[in-house]
């Protein structure tokens, strides 16, 4: 390898899509493809996209439980300030002209990667994989069914 690389394409970032909703899944698929591309500032736009669509879903509460999200990320992870208050402008500020966006850096859209992670997977696959749990559990301890041989209801429990 020469010293002077230039890095073409990053390995694709994994996800469990499971959980989202289609309109998000196909934004943040498109906003990975992107990253991948080490196109920071379309993945940046695709992150913005993400992010309204995922409010639209989630209503004004889940846009503020987000909001309180992200600032624990800031504080768990210690983002410098500069990094967070871009962060924010990409993904709570309103102005629909494209043109307001921030120019990200691929450690600042590295960062930005982390945060919607955590934002998609808090919002949606968390809370999908606990319900499919809970619906399991209740699965499993239901009673016996009625119409089985009183032996197999025992043989089973």
């Amino acid at each position: 390898l020469s010293t002077n690389y230039l890095e073409i394409e990053r390995p694709r970032e994994r996800f469990d899509f499971t959980y989202l909703p289609e309109d998000s899944e196909i934004l943040f698929r498109e906003a990975l493809s992107c990253y991948s591309a080490n196109c920071m500032n379309a993945f940046v736009s695709m992150c913005r996209r993400t992010a309204r669509q995922v409010f639209r879903d989630l209503g004004e509460t889940g846009k503020m439980r987000i909001y309180e999200q992200c600032n624990d990320i800031r504080d768990m992870a210690e983002v410098d300030e500069d990094t967070f208050d871009l962060i924010r402008k990409v993904l709570f500020d309103s102005d629909d002209k494209l043109d307001t966006l921030p120019m990200f850096n691929a450690s600042q859209a590295g960062v930005l990667l982390e945060f919607m992670r955590d934002i998609l997977y808090q919002s949606y696959v968390r809370k999908g994989k606990l319900q499919q749990a809970m619906m399991m559990r209740r699965y499993l301890t239901e009673e016996p069914s009625a119409d089985l041989p009183e032996e197999h209801n025992r043989s089973t429990a």
